[in-house]
């Protein structure tokens, strides 16, 4: 969204939404308008400078005005996005916040209308409600920290887009020996190595089950020997298992 919309457009929020299947790619400079950003069904991955966040149905991402970003679909659905212009109040980093039912009613509503206005008190007091919802405690994010050095950046996008290979196919294309990486990842992400590569694994079994890969075929994709194995680590990163992740939440 423009400044050059402000002068004459009394919305206050604009609703947009649009069909995707796998593989499609939004790209966003930065903006006057604050969004949020969900995808119904499917999953989003959305890269803000050195952070990357994969967002599943039951979560959507608030993306502060001023902040560049890129979006990748995986799945189909629809990809929803509510543009609000400049409100006080609202955080300045980028958070991700669980679709409670509430906040999922709002947004179909806020789509059907397509815009808010403040002028009109209905939508005011929808678009009030819709601000408190967006500053609730946020939720863990399954998020991935990228290195600064150049040497374990090579390392971690390898990692990253060969989520099945190992951290001795890591060092080959980073140029750089395992204790090396093991220094710098702890240093510049808070995670060691081995922690990192296993939250870029399960974020790409995110993308997988999304396209409609089953848990045994995603665990063996991102290099886990059994399907018990994937369960297990997945259980423990996200306190549920493959087949419960993607149903809908009721509280």
């Amino acid at each position: 969204m423009s400044k050059s919309r402000h002068g004459p457009d009394p919305a206050h929020v604009r609703a947009v939404a649009i069909g995707f299947s796998s593989g499609y790619r939004w790209r966003s400079n930065a903006s006057d308008w604050g969004q949020l950003v969900r995808a119904h069904p499917g999953v989003i991955r959305v890269r803000m400078g050195t952070e990357h966040f994969t967002i599943p149905p039951h979560q959507a991402v608030w993306i502060p005005a001023t902040v560049p970003h890129e979006v990748d679909m995986s799945g189909r659905g629809v990809l929803q996005r509510v543009y609000l212009r400049a409100p006080r109040g609202l955080p300045a980093r980028a958070r991700v916040i669980a679709v409670s039912p509430l906040l999922r009613e709002l947004l179909r509503r806020v789509h059907r209308l397509g815009t808010l206005r403040r002028g009109v008190p209905g939508e005011r007091h929808l678009m009030d409600v819709l601000l408190d919802e967006l500053v609730v405690e946020p939720v863990p994010a399954m998020s991935l920290p990228m290195p600064a050095d150049p040497r374990a950046r090579r390392a971690a996008e390898y990692l990253r887009t060969h989520a099945g290979s190992t951290l001795q196919d890591a060092t080959r294309a980073s140029g750089a020996s395992l204790r090396t990486l093991e220094r710098l990842f702890h240093a510049q992400t808070g995670l060691s190595l081995g922690a990192w590569q296993q939250r870029a694994r399960l974020m790409a079994s995110l993308a997988l089950l999304a396209d409609g890969a089953t848990v045994t075929a995603a665990g063996l994709a991102i290099g886990y020997a059994s399907t018990s194995a994937f369960v297990s680590a997945f259980r423990r990163a996200t306190g549920t298992t493959p087949g419960r992740y993607f149903r809908p939440r009721t509280s």
